[in-house]
């Protein structure tokens, strides 16, 4: 009994640090997507010296579900937790790269034209958003938050396509700066939504044990 105990105090323990990492790639995103709208080096550079931290606890993380896995041969929902759990740890910790991807894009140099910024501030506030709601879908198992982020993934879709468009028809001798490092920055922004996506997925699977969730999951 006593081990069973330890065994479930464990597991509420781990669910507490990812939900944490989640929030150090929550705020990281925050901060990256701020400097590259401000042009603020130190605040990027804040960002990037950061990423070490979330690495670390990740890290930490990984080797302790599955030393947990090991050690207890958990079966069922204690299974699906374990193994949801170092999915949902990696999507943070991707997050928290592609954070610095953006932060090292506010390092450079490049025309902020205004129509691309503005798309990229709307993709900016829809990425934190729906990182935000995933850390909450899988602090409180809540499944329907969890199940409405891929809908929910179809606006700052939509807000890529038109940067996009917008970039794919601007001219001049110093396009080529702009057109690259913004679509970067929304390749960015896009890809930490999908994580999002999948947090949401796997918290789905974790509930519900339904395979179809892991297929949304990979698409």
């Amino acid at each position: 009994m006593t081990m069973r105990i330890g065994f479930r105090e464990a597991l509420g323990a781990l669910r507490a640090d990812v939900h944490w990492l989640g929030s150090l790639a929550e705020d990281a995103v925050k901060q990256a997507t701020a400097a590259l709208f401000s042009g603020d080096h130190r605040a990027a550079a804040l960002v990037i010296a950061g990423d070490d931290e979330l690495d670390l606890l990740f890290l930490e993380l990984e080797q302790r579900a599955y030393s947990l896995i090991a050690q207890q041969a958990p079966v069922a929902i204690d299974l699906r937790f374990l193994l949801s759990a170092v999915r949902v740890m990696a999507d943070f910790e991707r997050m928290g790269d592609q954070a610095v991807a953006i932060a090292q894009l506010a390092q450079r140099d490049w025309d902020r034209e205004p129509t691309a910024v503005a798309l990229l501030e709307r993709m900016a506030q829809l990425a934190v958003t729906l990182v935000s709601d995933a850390r909450r879908a899988w602090r409180e198992q809540h499944l329907e938050l969890a199940a409405d982020l891929e809908r929910r993934d179809d606006a700052l879709d939509a807000c890529y396509r038109r940067l996009t468009a917008h970039l794919l028809n601007q001219h001049g001798p110093d396009v080529s700066g702009l057109v690259m490092n913004a679509l970067l920055a929304g390749r960015n922004l896009e890809r930490i939504a999908d994580h999002a996506v999948a947090v949401g997925e796997r918290v789905r699977y974790m509930l519900t044990g339904d395979p179809d969730s892991l297929a949304a999951e990979i698409r």
